[in-house]
This record gives structure tokens, C-alpha cells and sequence, in this order.
């Protein structure tokens, strides 16, 4: 592999790599409630632009997601969330715009939700599962960073759940 460049502007996204899109009917067992309306419109909830990185030990995966706003029932739209299948892997995020919470768990039962917001950078230590949540009106971007080869367990998630869940309220957001 030679070193490259990719570039985006705003939502202009060309990663050359792949796009994975998530919509509403392919993760509504996510939410606490089912909507209807969401199901019989089906919008897209977030979308994952990666680089074209082998998924290989000594590489580094980089990628965007754009989470979109809205709600089910009053829970924000988050993305599915997943641990590392390789556990002792980290992972960078790079807040670009919206505002968001990181929602972090360990299989111990520790808990921490984050706030990422536009310049700021979170940290998502080893053993850590991790799910964005949108808490704003407009689209949350971010760029993440992680060991190429650290892969995605979405089942141990689609199982147990987080601890807590993001719903709406009058001035904000609260954890239930």
C-alpha cells in the first residue's frame, strides 16, 4: 500500500472506501419503542464512510459517520454500537459538527457517556463498548480512528443493551 489522500467537505464524502448505510428498519430493535411512521418511511439514521484500509494487524482504519438527527418515541438516534472482537484495542473520535454523547460500558458494568462536540476529541479506552447518540438538530460528523484489524462485535450490544439510553426533554437530553 502507498500512502494517499482522501478529502471532505461538509457531507461531500469520497473516502474511495466503503459506505455502509443504516436505516431505520436495519436497527430499529435498537430503540426501547417502535414507530410506525419511522418504519413505513425508513430514513436513514447514520451513515459510516470508510477508507480503503486492509483490515490487517499494524494498519490504522479512519472513517466518517454522519449520525442524523431525530428521535424514536423521544430516544435520540444513535448508531448501533459494538465492543472490539479484538478487546484490547482503542478507539479516537474527532467531533466535526452537531453535538453528540458518547456512551461508553464495560462487560464489568462500568458506565460513561461523553460529550463530543465540534474540535473535541474523545478518547475510547481497551474493553470498552461504545454508542454516538445525536442530542442536536442537525447532523453529528465525526471522524474516528482505530486499529485496523480490531473488527466490530455488534451481537454482545444486540443482546445486553447499554445501561442507559438518551431521550428528549424540554431543555436537553437525560440518561435513563
Amino acid at each position: 500500500m502507498k500512502p494517499f489522500v482522501v478529502s471532505f467537505k461538509g457531507r461531500e464524502i469520497d473516502f474511495k472506501g466503503r459506505r455502509i448505510v443504516r436505516r431505520y428498519r436495519d436497527i430499529m430493535g435498537i430503540f426501547q419503542a417502535v414507530d410506525p411512521t419511522l418504519e413505513s418511511e425508513n430514513p436513514v439514521v447514520y451513515e459510516v464512510f470508510e477508507a480503503p484500509i486492509p483490515e490487517a494487524e499494524g494498519e490504522l482504519m479512519f472513517l466518517v459517520t454522519i449520525l442524523y438527527p431525530g428521535d424514536v418515541k423521544g430516544e435520540y438516534f444513535m448508531t448501533k454500537g459494538h465492543y472490539h472482537v479484538v478487546e484490547g484495542t482503542a478507539e479516537v473520535y474527532l467531533g466535526l459538527q452537531g453535538k453528540g454523547l458518547i456512551l461508553c460500558q464495560t462487560k464489568e458494568g462500568d458506565f460513561e457517556a461523553v460529550e463530543m462536540t465540534p474540535s473535541s476529541v474523545v478518547y475510547i479506552p481497551p474493553y470498552w463498548a461504545h454508542r454516538t447518540v445525536n442530542v442536536s438538530d442537525e447532523p453529528l460528523v465525526f471522524f474516528a480512528v482505530y486499529p485496523a484489524h480490531a473488527g466490530h462485535d455488534y451481537e454482545t450490544i444486540e443482546r445486553e443493551g447499554f445501561k442507559k439510553r438518551v431521550f428528549k426533554t424540554e431543555t436537553g437530553y437525560v440518561l435513563r
